[in-house]
């Protein structure tokens, strides 16, 4: 078994949050942690001014991929499950997802298309499923599995 990270950014990405000569604002850098054999993350970013800050704690054979396309975009993730999935896919500007999963055997899933999107979810619960989709602008879901 082996712990895998695998992040893909695009060029602007490295400029504005390497600390030369970043419009930053105050922001800091992605962190990105994988701690348990089998787990896998993935993050891949295409635009500017995108965040992902992507956390596996004793999450055995699980995956979180985190997907942004667009501009300004954050997505905050943390994952304890085993053998659990959580996936954050964002296209277009200034969306913002926080996801929490901690059930076992679960699936926790984020689609947002479309600007100014808004979305938080904790799952608890065990062999179960999230899924929100956003489509449009100015949206907002809270979802809560226990």
């Amino acid at each position: 078994m082996a712990v895998s990270a695998l992040v893909f950014s695009g060029t602007t990405m490295a400029a504005d949050f390497g600390g030369q000569g970043g419009q930053g604002g105050g922001s800091s850098a992605p962190v990105f942690q994988a701690t348990s054999w089998g787990s896998e993350m993935q993050i891949y970013q295409e635009g500017s001014h995108n965040v992902a800050n992507a956390a596996q704690t004793s999450a055995m054979n699980s995956l979180t991929d985190i997907d942004q396309h667009g501009r300004g975009n954050v997505a905050s993730t943390a994952q304890q499950g085993d053998r659990s999935i959580l996936a954050v896919d964002q296209l277009g500007s200034y969306n913002h997802a926080d996801a929490l999963q901690t059930g076992d055997k679960s699936k926790l899933l984020i689609s947002q298309n479309g600007n100014g999107n808004f979305v938080t979810s904790t799952q608890s619960a065990n062999s179960s499923l999230v899924n929100i989709q956003q489509v449009g602008s100015g949206n907002q879901a809270f979802a809560a599995q226990r």
